[in-house]
C-alpha cells in the first residue's frame, strides 16, 4: 500500500521542481512587457524562480520573481526614438527592416555598457533555462544560453514572421501566409504574392548573408569569450519559441513543434474594477461608448496637433461617449470625451457599453478586442499593424483609416459604418467565441511546455531536421537541378542517337541510291 503512496509523492515531486530561469528583456517597449510579464506572474507561480533584467518593471510585487531594472532604459528609447519614427509612415517593408537592424544595434551597445549586465557576464551563477527576445537585434544575448549552458526559449510578442519560420524550420508557405510587414490577407493577388516573394526572400537574405554573420565578432567581444558559437548556430539550438499567435487573430498556417502558438497569454481571467469616475462615465452612457486607444509604442508629442483636433471635431458630432487613453493636454473637448493617461484596457473593453474601439492596430489589443467581442476601426502605423489592420477588413470585424489619410470625415464615416452595419458586431462575436472556445488556457499551456522543456533537457527533439538544413536541400532546388541535369542528359543522349540514326539512315538511302544510279548506267 505504501508503495504506490510513495511512488505518486516521487512523481508529484518531480513535476513540481522549482528552476532557477534567467530572463534578459531589454526592448523598451511596454506593450512587448505585458506579454513577458504574465508570463513571469504564472510561472513564479508554479514555483519557479525567476530573475529578469528589463527595461520595464512590474508594478506589483510577485513571489519568487527577482527584477534588475535597466535603469538606462530611458536612454536607450530616446537613442531609437527620432531616428525610429523619421519618415516611417512612408518607409517600405525592407527599408524598415534594415532601420531596425541599426536602431537596436544601438541599444544593445547601451545593454552591454550597463554594469549590472557586466556583472551577470561575469558571474558564477546557476540557471536552468534562459528567457529571451530574439528579434529586434537581440540575437547576441544567446550567448547567455552559451555561457550558463542552459536551454534557451525565444518569447515572441508577435505573431510568426518569416525570421522565426527559418530560424524554428517551419515552413514560410509563401503563397498564402504574408510578410507581417505587409497589408495582405491570405488571398492575395498575383501582384501580392510577387509582393510578398519579394519582400521575404530579401529580407531574408539580408538578415542571413549580412546581419547575422556581423554579429559574430560582435557577441564574442561582448562576452569577452572567443569561444561562443556563431549565432547562427546558438539561433538553431533554441529549444522552443513561444509566439502570441492564434487562428482569430493571425490566418491559419502550419506550425513546427518547436515553435508554440500561444496567443493572449496576457490575457486575465478575472475582472477588476474600474475606477469610480471612468466607471461612472461608461455605466451613463446611454448611446454607448467608443473607446479610442494608440497603443504605448507611438508618443503622442510625435503626432501632429491636426491628428487631435480630427478626433475632437469629430467626437463633438457623436451621441456616444467618447474615452480617450492620451498623453497630451488637450483642450476644447466637448462634454461627451474623458481622456486618460491611463487605462484598463481589458477591463475597459470588456464593458458592456463599449461598443467600438478605436485602436493602433497592436497585436496585444487585437487579442482584448476580439476576447471581447468589441468591432474596430483600426490607424495603423508600422511593422505588423498593417497587416493586422487587413485582418480587420478581410473577416469584416472592423475598417481602417490609414494615418495619411486620417481626416474628419474618414473619422467620421470609418465611425459610422462599424457602428450602423451590424455586420461588424455579429461577426466580432462569433469570432470571439471562436477564440475563446479552447482545451486549456495559454497560461496552463504555457506552464506545461516551459517545464517540458526543463524535464527534457532542453527538448532538442522537438526541431526538425528542416532547421539545420541548406536553403536549395530544403526547397529542394538540388532535386529539382538534377532532375533538370538528367532530362537535359536524355535530352541530349536523344538528340545525339536520334541523329546517329538519322546519318545512318541517310548514309543507307544515299548509298542505295547510288548503287541503283550505277546499275542503270
Amino acid at each position: 500500500m505504501m508503495l504506490p503512496v510513495l511512488l505518486l509523492l516521487l512523481t508529484v515531486a518531480g513535476c513540481t521542481h522549482s528552476a532557477r530561469i534567467l530572463a534578459v528583456l531589454p526592448m523598451p517597449a511596454k506593450s512587448h512587457h505585458i506579454m513577458f510579464q504574465a508570463i513571469f506572474r504564472s510561472l513564479s507561480a508554479r514555483g519557479h524562480q525567476i530573475v529578469c533584467y528589463t527595461s520595464t518593471p512590474l508594478s506589483t510585487h510577485v513571489e519568487n520573481y527577482t527584477e534588475i531594472p535597466l535603469k538606462d532604459a530611458d536612454e536607450i528609447k530616446e537613442a531609437l526614438t527620432q531616428d525610429y519614427f523619421n519618415g516611417l509612415l512612408n518607409t517600405s517593408p525592407i527599408a524598415f527592416a534594415s532601420m531596425l537592424f541599426k536602431d537596436y544595434r544601438r541599444m544593445l551597445d547601451k545593454l552591454f555598457k550597463n554594469n549590472k549586465i557586466q556583472e551577470l557576464i561575469e558571474s558564477r551563477e546557476h540557471f536552468d533555462l534562459v528567457f529571451l527576445e530574439i528579434s529586434f537585434a537581440q540575437e547576441p544575448l544567446l550567448a547567455f544560453g552559451h555561457r550558463f549552458k542552459a536551454p534557451v526559449i525565444s518569447l515572441h510578442p508577435f505573431g510568426s514572421f518569416s525570421l522565426v519560420n527559418t530560424i524554428t524550420g517551419n515552413p514560410l508557405s509563401l503563397a498564402h501566409v504574408p510578410d507581417s510587414s505587409l497589408p495582405f490577407s491570405d488571398q492575395m493577388s498575383l501582384y501580392e504574392r510577387a509582393t510578398n516573394v519579394y519582400s521575404i526572400l530579401k529580407t531574408l537574405y539580408l538578415y542571413h548573408n549580412e546581419y547575422l554573420p556581423s554579429l559574430d565578432a560582435y557577441t564574442r567581444d561582448m562576452f569577452k569569450n572567443p569561444g561562443i558559437p556563431a549565432v547562427v548556430d546558438m539561433l538553431r539550438n533554441i529549444s522552443l519559441v513561444i509566439n502570441n499567435a492564434h487562428p482569430t487573430v493571425h490566418y491559419a498556417q502550419p506550425y513546427t513543434p518547436n515553435l508554440l502558438p500561444l496567443g493572449g497569454i496576457h490575457l486575465s481571467q478575472q475582472r477588476t474594477p474600474l475606477p469610480k469616475e471612468m466607471k461612472e462615465f461608461l455605466d451613463g452612457a446611454e448611446n454607448g461608448v467608443i473607446y479610442l486607444s494608440m497603443g504605448s509604442v507611438v508618443p503622442d508629442h510625435f503626432l501632429p496637433a491636426e491628428y487631435f483636433n480630427n478626433f475632437i471635431n469629430v467626437f463633438r458630432r457623436l451621441p456616444q461617449r467618447v474615452l480617450w487613453k492620451t498623453t497630451s493636454e488637450l483642450n476644447n473637448l466637448p462634454d461627451n470625451v474623458m481622456v486618460s493617461k491611463w487605462t484598463p484596457q481589458q477591463d475597459v473593453l470588456a464593458h458592456p457599453n463599449v461598443v467600438l474601439f478605436m485602436t493602433h492596430g497592436g497585436l496585444q489589443s487585437q487579442h482584448e478586442t476580439i476576447s471581447t467581442g468589441v468591432p474596430v476601426v483600426c490607424v495603423p502605423f508600422f511593422g505588423d499593424q498593417p497587416m493586422n489592420a487587413r485582418f480587420y477588413e478581410h473577416f469584416e470585424i472592423g475598417v481602417k483609416i490609414l494615418f495619411n489619410d486620417l481626416s474628419e470625415e474618414t473619422i467620421f464615416k470609418a465611425i459610422r459604418e462599424v457602428l450602423d452595419n451590424p455586420k461588424y458586431k455579429e461577426n466580432m462575436k462569433r469570432m470571439s467565441r471562436i477564440y475563446t472556445d479552447r482545451p486549456k488556457s495559454a497560461v496552463d499551456s504555457l506552464g506545461f511546455w516551459v517545464e517540458y522543456v526543463l524535464r527534457h533537457g532542453g527538448a532538442q527533439h522537438l526541431k526538425p531536421a528542416s532547421a539545420d538544413l541548406p536553403w536549395y536541400q530544403l526547397y529542394l532546388l538540388d532535386v529539382v537541378a538534377a532532375l533538370l541535369l538528367t532530362a537535359a542528359a536524355l535530352l541530349a543522349s536523344l538528340c545525339f542517337v536520334t541523329k546517329k540514326v538519322f546519318c545512318s539512315v541517310k548514309t543507307l538511302i544515299y548509298g542505295k541510291v547510288i548503287s541503283s544510279n550505277k546499275k542503270r548506267n
